[in-house]
């Protein structure tokens, strides 16, 4: 019964791993916050790795069943695929996962025809959860076993199949998105090029001639991964951006620290925005009460919405110094630009928004 406003959390960074953290921690939070609330004191659980390991849950297990069409040549023209997941015993985030996992079972091949099912199996085990990939890996390794498959089928070397059924521009995949500015062919002739493909594949060739018992293999293998939330309310980011009279900037923004470099980012973003230095810009700890309504910092977009949300609020106070800085010598120290407009009473504090 306690509003959202009275409820203030604080992250300062994480460890790694933040699948099993995005949603599986309320059982622990939820109880401590009972605890707190019946007590009046602070409470805090810890419990021991294997319990952990226990309840938090695991990645999706997936089986994808499939019938594949194709012409002599090697050629794609239908695939039709069902998956199946192991949710475990509650749903958890096990539908959005299957979805992530339907979007990537064409990985980055062109098949004309496409049908394809998901099931979300209940069983009895702890609920599975986010992973990295949410779903994706499992879709692109049913897809990439279908290929294989042909490949085998055909007696055609795996890579020359790949090759010849990468989508090309302007061409739309099963869920209706029209492909522009598509890299893949270009990414696809880079890698083989660079990574001296054709060469090494002889090498194993020779390799494989000259040994009886021991043997090699080498693989070239595309993959995607689409960014952004498939919930699409969840697309949106926000941040707080406060400069001070001595021209230090101090950023809170939605997303979350756990390794991967985003507040280091963030402050790259808003240096570049404001034309200052880089030391002078300061990261807060991510809190609701600066930035309510966040999302998850997850789906390989965190950087975007939440760099964008800086950025724009940068740009507001920015624009508020444009009149002064036009008055002033070119070349005016930051912090002397800072100091004038405090006394111009000119706001230095702004909100950023981006969807």
């Amino acid at each position: 019964g306690v509003s959202v406003h009275k409820v203030v959390c604080k992250v300062k960074r994480m460890g790694g791993g933040f699948g099993g953290k995005e949603t599986r921690s309320v059982n622990y939070s939820a109880a401590a916050a009972v605890a707190a609330g019946a007590l009046n004191r602070p409470v805090r659980i810890v419990v021991e790795r294997n319990v952990d390991m226990a309840t938090s849950g695991q990645r999706h297990a997936f089986v994808g069943k499939y019938k594949v069409g194709f012409n002599q040549d090697g050629k794609l023209q239908a695939l039709d695929v069902t998956l199946y997941s192991n949710a475990g015993w509650c749903l958890d985030l096990s539908v959005p996962v299957m979805h992530r996992g339907l979007f990537h079972i064409d990985n980055v091949y062109w098949i004309p025809n496409i049908r394809a099912f998901g099931r979300v199996c209940k069983t009895n085990m702890p609920s599975h959860t986010a992973f990295r990939g949410f779903g994706g890996p499992q879709g692109l390794m049913v897809a990439e076993a279908a290929i294989d498959h042909v490949a085998r089928h055909l007696g055609m070397p795996g890579h020359e199949l790949r090759a010849m059924n990468l989508y090309g521009e302007g061409q739309k995949t099963h869920f209706n998105q029209v492909l522009t500015n598509n890299t893949i062919g270009r990414a696809w002739d880079q890698c083989k090029k660079r990574s001296g493909f054709d060469a090494r594949l002889q090498k194993v060739k020779a390799f494989n001639s000259a040994s009886r018992w021991r043997k090699r293999g080498i693989a070239l293998v595309p993959t995607k991964f689409g960014i952004a939330f498939t919930a699409k309310f969840m697309n949106q980011g926000g941040a707080l951006v406060h400069v001070y009279t001595d021209g230090s900037v101090l950023v809170t923004h939605g997303g979350t620290e756990m390794g991967q470099g985003l507040h280091t980012k963030m402050i790259q973003v808003a240096a570049g925005a404001l034309g200052v230095p880089i030391d002078m810009v300061h990261i807060a700890e991510t809190a609701t009460d600066k930035v309510p309504n966040t999302s998850p910092t997850a789906a390989s977009m965190s950087s975007d919405i939440n760099g964008m949300a800086v950025f724009r609020a940068c740009e507001k106070i920015a624009a508020r110094l444009k009149p002064l800085r036009d008055t002033l010598p070119k070349g005016t120290p930051w912090k002397e630009i800072v100091h004038k407009a405090y006394f111009e009473r000119i706001n230095l504090s702004a909100q950023g928004f981006y969807k």
